[in-house]
């Protein structure tokens, strides 16, 4: 099997304007009944050791946690200039709100008309990651994997469990699209990426997600996600979405400030002899800003560490550097350093608008002080088989 990369892929389509995506955005708030146009994508939380007793208390789903390019897919509709009939458009919406128009458009079959030539789902956000799947021939996919569904047929799923939500997807997305496609014996139409639901498990099928289902996947992966089965789907922060890391992926998203360069002196043929930057040199620091909200960045106490190597690297790249959010983790030695890509160059998050906030900061540093290890995880596996199966003969009545 290829080396399977990590890195996050391209957004395919092109960016809308903020004109251009203004009515979008407003849409989107309508469907989902919101009062504001802000991105509104759930966040997990860092999976802490108290969170192995809330899987026993409450019933969770679980699946693996795709090291891809988080964003929406909003499936609506035009009106064609030409002809003014009304045809299938299809946008992903990424963390910083931007609204990318994909084409051509994925067209899913109407579930309440199915075979109607004219009739096509829209109103319909699904929640997912967007990667690149490598197979054994070398060929490439670009996939979204859908784990989640806020709206769909314009009816607004937020307000219901996962299950439910779920329910939806499978019923009004997979299963039309997938039985039109077998009745009607028709090619897999051209489309800009492939959609797929992500496979969920009972939280207590640890083992097997480790051993059966994370070795045979085709793309990146850090961990897993617990997400809970009754609790509604919650806009930004989700305290019942557990997002598991082994401790050496855990990691954080800075804004990285460069520091002073040393100067240097003019030539002595120079008529101005003032010393001037060395923009050369490496900086006297590598700052790592924490986000306090409100563009209220402070310094964290450790700055990232970088060799003269590295440096080079950077430099080599003629790119901004200062500024951009960075995602870094905690070396065996304590020292903060840049995860590094494929390439060797830094896992920019240029698809985030912030860096991440201090309590998401303080939550991740618990994790790698105090971290939940994978053999921790599967000790407890029947535990919480134990506790879950006793919850549903409760609700059962038995």
């Amino acid at each position: 099997m290829p080396h399977i990369s990590s890195a996050p892929p391209s957004i395919p389509g092109y960016q809308l304007t903020q004109d251009e995506a203004a009515g979008l955005k407003h849409t989107v708030a309508n469907l989902l009944q919101r009062e504001n146009t802000r991105f509104p994508g759930a966040q997990p939380v860092s999976f802490a050791r108290q969170h192995m007793s809330e899987l026993q208390q409450r019933e969770y789903f679980m699946c693996e946690k795709t090291d891809g390019l988080r964003c929406l897919l909003f499936l609506s509709y035009m009106e064609n200039q030409e002809t003014g009939a009304f045809e299938p458009a299809t946008f992903l919406i990424d963390r910083k709100n931007n609204y990318y128009n994909v084409t051509p458009p994925i067209r899913v079959p109407y579930h309440g008309a199915l075979f109607n030539p004219e009739a096509f789902l829209y109103g319909t956000i699904i929640d997912g990651e967007l990667v690149v799947d490598l197979y054994p021939d070398g060929t490439t996919k670009l996939i979204f994997y859908a784990f989640d569904c806020l709206c769909v047929d314009a009816e607004n799923m937020t307000d219901k469990p996962l299950d439910k939500r779920l329910w939806g997807l499978k019923e009004k997305v997979m299963k039309p699209w997938h039985t039109w496609l077998t009745q009607t014996k028709t090619l897999m139409p051209l489309e800009p990426f492939q959609v797929k639901e992500k496979e969920q498990q009972q939280s207590y099928h640890i083992s097997y997600v480790l051993d059966q289902v994370m070795p045979k996947l085709k793309h990146g992966n850090d961990g897993l996600i617990f997400t809970c089965k009754g609790t509604r789907y919650e806009f930004g922060t989700d305290q019942h979405i557990l997002k598991w890391k082994p401790p050496h992926e855990n990691t954080i998203d800075f804004k990285l400030r460069l520091g002073d360069f040393p100067l240097r002196t003019p030539s002595p043929t120079s008529d101005d002899q003032s010393p001037y930057p060395d923009y050369n040199a490496m900086p006297t620091s590598f700052q790592l800003l924490v986000n306090h909200g409100k563009n209220d960045y402070r310094p964290f106490t450790h700055n990232m560490s970088v060799t003269p190597s590295e440096w080079e690297m950077l430099k080599g790249l003629n790119q901004r550097l200062d500024g951009r959010i960075i995602e870094c983790y905690r070396d065996t030695d304590g020292q903060w350093r840049f995860k590094k890509d494929d390439d060797g160059t830094p896992r920019w998050r240029d698809d985030k608008a912030d860096a991440n906030h201090v309590s998401t900061v303080e939550s991740v540093l618990g994790s790698i002080e105090d971290p939940v290890t994978e053999m921790d995880l599967r000790s407890a596996e029947g535990g919480i088989k134990k506790a879950i199966k006793g919850l549903q003969m409760q609700q059962a009545g038995m």
